[in-house]
């Protein structure tokens, strides 16, 4: 296995974009921003790397911890953020600018760190990211014109007080090419970075895929005090499924893998849904539901492991077609589909949820054998699951 670590990070940035639906594609519109600066400021590809990769995770942190979800403090994100990189392959490289993001060019910022102190690609973060949360906040109020001419004073008031003034005149310059705003509101931004993103991107194999997996497997699991190790659960059960049945270690990683990011798309549930003590009306449960189909189009997105896509996001069809998103049914329900299905169930009735508490593992097997007998869930799935668990 080979991945690209451009396209995982790129992917992987649009499922925080996608938290509670705020400001989607912000992390890419910042990423485009930051490098189109670094290359006015004459950055090598080593140093644009750096900085594209912090750009796309600058908000990693945001959603790690469910207890200061909107904290007004937004330091702590930047400081967290600078933490969890730590974990993923490279990340001592661009930790620093995730940590200092938020500081400002005069020592006013949460660290106190001043003018050439706050790393470089730090500053060029931070000005991309105000410049995008202020263009969006403007965007539907605002004329074209009005927008840019608001941005422009914003930059300029804000020299040598919040923003760089090396870094400044850089962005300023940008905001006299009509290329540069086209280009920044694209539909597709996607597409646009593709072009100029850095190209001597590392290829990534599946020790560090797993290593990225357990990470954002932390970051969606912690959003919740009731689904805390949901996941990293269901990848252990997957992973022993996946021996019983006789699957190469390749494969049963690649399975374990699937359950640790199985939950993904719940970044778009809000935590009011998630920690909901009664029953869910429907229009909530409508919201539920959308959290496998991120799963799928997010994994889909990094290229090269739409098995890994497919197990993780089909957790939720139903043999009977009555299953989301997609309701599919019968034989295009893969067989580890199937089995990743049986353990998503098991762990769910078996942990604490805000409206019971968990139950004990013979409860949760006869409530798996009734959705069996319903044409709902697999029997087969079950009783290799009864293998693992009793």
């Amino acid at each position: 296995m080979n991945l690209n670590y451009n396209n995982l990070l790129s992917a992987l940035s649009l499922a925080l974009d996608v938290q509670e639906y705020k400001n989607m594609g912000h992390a890419r519109r910042v990423a485009y921003v930051s490098l189109r600066i670094s290359e006015m400021l004459g950055f090598d590809e080593g140093k644009k790397k750096k900085v594209y990769y912090s750009a796309l995770l600058h908000d990693i942190g945001k959603v790690d911890i469910y207890e200061d979800f909107y904290t007004e403090e937004w330091w702590k994100h930047a400081d967290r953020g600078s933490k969890i990189v730590l974990k993923l392959p490279f990340g001592e490289n661009f930790s620093e600018i995730i940590r200092y993001h938020h500081e400002n060019y005069d020592g006013s910022g949460h660290f106190r760190l001043k003018g050439d102190e706050i790393p470089l690609g730090a500053q060029i973060v931070f000005i991309s990211d105000q410049f995008d949360i202020r263009y969006t906040s403007l965007s539907h109020k605002e004329r074209e014109y009005n927008i840019r001419e608001n941005l422009k004073e914003c930059v300029e008031i804000n020299i040598g007080k919040m923003f760089n003034p090396l870094v400044s005149k850089a962005l300023l310059e940008l905001m006299k090419q009509e290329k540069f705003w086209l280009d920044y509101k694209f539909f597709d931004i996607k597409s646009i970075l593709k072009r100029i993103e850095p190209k001597d991107t590392v290829s990534i194999g599946i020790n560090d895929l797993e290593d990225i997996a357990e990470v954002f497997a932390q970051i969606i699991d912690n959003r919740s005090r009731f689904t805390y190790n949901h996941s990293k659960s269901i990848s252990k059960l997957a992973y022993e499924i996946a021996k019983v049945i006789g699957c190469d270690e390749e494969t049963s990683r690649k399975i374990k893998i699937a359950g640790l990011l199985h939950d993904l798309g719940k970044l778009a549930v809000p935590n009011s849904i998630l920690d909901k003590p009664d029953k869910l009306t429907e229009e909530e449960f409508m919201v539920i539901k959308s959290h496998t189909y991120y799963t799928k189009e997010i994994l889909k997105e990094i290229g090269g492991i739409d098995d890994i896509a497919e197990w993780a996001a089909n957790h939720h069809e139903k043999l009977d077609g009555s299953g989301y998103p997609e309701g599919l049914k019968g034989d295009e329900i893969g067989e580890i589909d199937r089995h990743v299905a049986v353990c998503d169930m098991y762990q769910a009735l078996t942990e604490d949820r805000p409206y019971r508490k968990g139950l004990e593992p013979k409860q949760a097997i006869d409530i798996i054998a009734k959705s069996v007998k319903d044409n709902k869930v697999s029997g087969e799935s079950l009783e290799i699951l009864k293998e693992v668990v009793l």
